[in-house]
């Protein structure tokens, strides 16, 4: 065969080759996106978001508070039952720690009927779960986009953090706000109640700062302790540090509903005065500082 004729008979095969391939490609590439996950819908920052501005009057709003302790896969069964059995709405703020421990991987694996559960919430209008990001995710307009941590303050009739760990305990104690978790608790009113459920290392709950936090905390602002109990740890260690039952849990968070109503108008400025806290002054034997004389 001629080089001419040869070439005449290798186009076409080479086309035909060709379109074969690039139809075979995209057959793999349209069955993977069909049997691919959908995709989530887009929805608004947080500093947008309605329900932050808006609640049902009839309904308890709890903001739940999440670090970073290993009982932090409980919290999947915890949201579960203030759904289930007070018809809550409510955030749950995710520390960095606590959304590992939460995730399908981990918590999934600790108690998958209730980590299922959870994801379906998630879709619902009642749940809403926030991390670091969604404090500033989206912010543009600072005369109109809302500052989630003092809005989730003003949307709360209690806040509860469960589990506690060590690290937040004492950043509570402290003041500390680096995430979006203790910028809200530091924000909290302290007319509203707030419920801490403690849970660390038997060790670290022994430590005499943890005690020294908890009475600081509850002289602040008597906030309601659900303490931790005694059995083998997931650490391995038999003592006390484990995280209450969430039917304690619940228990001290259904009481701490009653008489919501009446908080709901509370703008927070000035409770901590009216608690016998003052706000800063100078002191009084402080000099105004004078330059020396050259």
């Amino acid at each position: 065969m001629s080089g001419r004729g040869f070439a005449q008979h290798a186009v076409p095969t080479c086309l035909l080759a060709g379109g074969v391939g690039l139809g075979l490609l995209v057959w793999r590439w349209r069955s993977q996106v069909s049997d691919a996950p959908p995709r989530p819908s887009r929805r608004l920052p947080t500093c947008r978001a309605p329900w932050l501005t808006a609640g049902d009057e009839e309904r308890p709003r709890v903001v739940l508070v999440c670090t970073g302790s290993v009982a932090s896969v409980k919290v999947p069964e915890l949201v579960v039952a203030l759904r289930q059995k007070l018809d809550a709405q409510v955030a749950v703020l995710l520390t960095e720690a606590a959304e590992a421990m939460t995730s399908a991987k981990i918590a999934g694996r600790y108690a998958p009927e209730s980590f299922t559960k959870w994801e379906e919430l998630q879709q619902s209008v009642d749940v809403h779960v926030l991390r670091d990001l969604d404090e500033w995710e989206g912010y543009e307009d600072v005369s109109s986009d809302l500052v989630v941590h003092i809005e989730l303050r003003k949307w709360a009739d209690l806040a509860v953090v469960a589990p506690c760990s060590a690290n937040t305990l004492a950043k509570m104690a402290l003041g500390l706000c680096d995430n979006l978790a203790t910028s809200f608790l530091r924000a909290w009113d302290p007319e509203k109640p707030l419920v801490l459920a403690p849970a660390m290392n038997t060790i670290m709950w022994e430590h005499p700062s943890t005690a020294k936090h908890l009475k600081t905390l509850e002289d602040w602002f008597g906030c309601w302790v659900v303490p931790p109990v005694s059995k083998r740890l997931a650490c391995g260690d038999v003592g006390r540090g484990a995280l209450a039952s969430v039917s304690d849990i619940m228990e001290r968070i259904a009481k701490c509903c009653e008489g919501m109503e009446g908080r709901r108008n509370s703008s927070a400025v000035g409770a901590w005065q009216r608690r016998g806290f003052q706000e800063w002054q100078k002191s009084p034997w402080l000099k105004e500082w004078q330059p020396r004389d050259a």
